[in-house]
């Protein structure tokens, strides 16, 4: 059974639409159904996917061309339409919180809601519904992770090195032999020289030597030098990638062309 009067309000356009059509089958004209929505985006969706005529209560136009006192669009719109006082203070809140209404008068003889459409461009009717074909693209990332690291540690190692040093030494090498018994009538036996004679006549000689003593000084006998270089090498990557495709089945006598105009973007490029 028809209802002269139908206002429902629902979250998502697609909802919606699904609606819409379960009432034209019903037998409900779609010039009798309005939607009501707050946002243009919105009302985007269902003008692209329905022949609905969309009232956006926000639109800068709208509210230039149809209201000219204080009074909103929304006001003057659920105020025309055939409802209760409660019923429109209820459906007004639901598209200020933004939800779509959807109102339907089966019976406009005596409505006074009243909306002039657009003129619109007539264009021959054809039944068109759009199916989306996905597929599952290879997108291929690369990060730097640490694999490894080099580790130099300085240690001390010691070795016993014997080293051969020539040294000079002095020897005394002492010779007696007879005097010739000459008579040295200038010599001073307090005169300074090789010879002295200190207390009791001891002659006293420095012998000297040499001695060998090591210093250890330390010396850079070696360098270490560390380079680190980068190396590209060709890693394989295997995924199993998905792709929708479409496949045209007749039945009967249908006749059925197939116009591709589908360019990949990948082969653009």
């Amino acid at each position: 059974m028809k209802h002269a009067i139908i206002s429902e309000v629902f979250d998502q356009p697609e909802t919606l639409l699904n609606r819409t059509v379960d009432l034209k089958r019903e037998g409900y004209a779609e010039e009798d159904m309005y939607v009501l929505v707050k946002r243009a985006d919105v009302a985007d969706v269902v003008r692209r996917q329905s022949k609905l005529y969309v009232l956006v209560t926000d639109e800068p136009g709208t509210v230039a061309s149809l209201v000219t006192s204080s009074e909103r669009p929304i006001e003057r719109w659920i105020g025309s339409m055939r409802l209760t006082k409660e019923q429109q203070d209820r459906f007004t809140q639901e598209i200020e919180q933004g939800r779509l209404f959807l109102y339907v008068d089966a019976d406009r003889g005596d409505q006074s809601f009243k909306v002039d459409r657009p003129k619109m461009k007539l264009e021959p009717e054809t039944e068109e519904q759009t199916l989306a074909l996905h597929e599952e693209r290879l997108t291929v990332e690369k990060q730097a992770v640490q694999t490894g690291e080099v580790v130099i540690n300085r240690y001390i190692t010691e070795t016993n090195q014997e080293i051969e040093v020539p040294v000079l030494r002095e020897q005394v090498h002492v010779e007696r032999k007879a005097g010739s018994e000459d008579v040295l009538e200038d010599y001073d036996f307090n005169r300074s020289g090789f010879r002295t004679i200190d207390e009791g006549d001891h002659l006293r000689i420095q012998v000297i030597e040499e001695r060998a003593f090591v210093v250890k000084r330390p010396v850079v006998v070696e360098e270490i030098i560390v380079r680190k270089h980068v190396t590209e090498e060709i890693e394989t990557l295997t995924e199993t990638l998905r792709k929708e495709e479409f496949k045209v089945r007749e039945v009967g006598q249908a006749d059925v062309t197939i116009d591709n105009q589908t360019t990949r973007k990948d082969e653009e490029r």
